[in-house]
């Protein structure tokens, strides 16, 4: 048990080295009042601004829509308060690992006689994908022209598979600066 416990620490490292990794920075005016906002509608997405998969997009657009709408901010496409433009840089790269085959022989001379051995590796190949990119969400306060809000979200995640729950935390991240529903009265 002494020695399991010796190793929590090293285990702990290698499972937060395995995870992905997610950094968000938010800016906002000091001088805006976030309370009297109402309203919002987005930008038009443009493929080419929002690089990533249809799938993520979607979930993107609802997590904002939802994230919003806890803060008192409701969809609106006629007049809206403030606009959501949203911009991304995504990569998918592939790590690839290659063992080529191999033999070797090993020996030693112990008071009990001599030892031989051989040892086989056998040739092998492994890859991993990894996604990394930038997701920016801005809000502009329409009326005025002006940037109100801007968060940045660097990734840096291993699969695919844990993509709703980035963006979630993500959108959730970049509007904590917004008061919710219960305390804009």
């Amino acid at each position: 048990m002494k020695n399991l416990t010796s190793l929590l620490p090293v285990i702990s490292i290698m499972l937060f080295s395995c995870s992905s990794s997610l950094k968000v920075y938010t800016t906002n005016e000091k001088d805006v009042d976030f309370k009297s906002y109402k309203t919002f509608d987005f930008y038009e997405i443009k493929e080419e601004h929002l690089k990533m998969k249809e799938v993520n997009r979607r979930r993107l657009a609802m997590a904002i829509e939802l994230e919003l709408g806890y803060k008192g901010i409701k969809r609106s496409v006629n007049d809206p308060d403030l606009l959501v433009n949203l911009y991304s840089l995504i990569s998918r790269t592939e790590n690839i690992n290659t063992n080529t085959s191999s033999v070797g022989y090993y020996g030693a001379a112990t008071p009990y006689g001599t030892g031989i051995g051989i040892s086989v590796s056998p040739q092998g190949k492994f890859s991993e994908y990894y996604t990394k990119g930038t997701v920016t969400i801005d809000l502009v306060d329409r009326v005025q022209n002006r940037l109100v809000l801007e968060g940045v979200a660097k990734i840096d995640a291993g699969s695919g598979d844990d993509a709703d729950r980035i963006i979630n935390y993500t959108v959730k991240k970049v509007f904590k600066k917004i008061p919710d529903a219960s305390k804009r009265r």
